[in-house]
């Protein structure tokens, strides 16, 4: 399967390349996979601070994975892996940056208006957790 990834630009001299990549994976890959070959790529920009996130999404999902990039930490943000699955009857996939922990953390906080017990039922508080701890690190 061909995957095509974009990703978001982090300042006005990154806004003068092109972002979009094409991999060819194997039917059976999972976002791990991809998030393997983008770091081995060096896909992701090198960052002042080193204390970025980074959230892959689709038009399925608000978040297949957030990579923080302080820790190096890869934190699963849906159950399924395979992307054939994940995407299903498009294979473009974003990379979305997010300037800090907070910021990620205040847009998960914002997708659900402040329900503590939705952020609960949907598993997001172990990942608001994370924004906290990296944010004190």
């Amino acid at each position: 399967m061909k995957i095509k990834v974009n990703r978001q630009s982090v300042c006005m001299a990154d806004d003068m390349s092109d972002h979009i990549k094409v991999y060819q994976l194997k039917d059976n890959a999972t976002y791990k996979t991809l998030f393997h070959i983008l770091k081995k790529d060096k896909y992701f920009p090198n960052i002042a601070g080193h204390n970025s996130v980074w959230v892959l999404i689709n038009h399925h999902y608000h978040c297949i994975f957030s990579y923080f990039t302080k820790t190096n930490h890869l934190s699963m943000g849906i159950v399924e892996q395979k992307l054939k699955n994940i995407c299903q009857d498009s294979y473009d996939v974003y990379l979305q940056y997010y300037s800090s922990p907070k910021e990620w953390k205040k847009k998960i906080e914002s997708m659900y208006e402040g329900d503590t017990y939705s952020l609960w039922r949907d598993g997001w508080l172990d990942e608001i957790k994370y924004c906290e701890y990296v944010m004190t690190l």
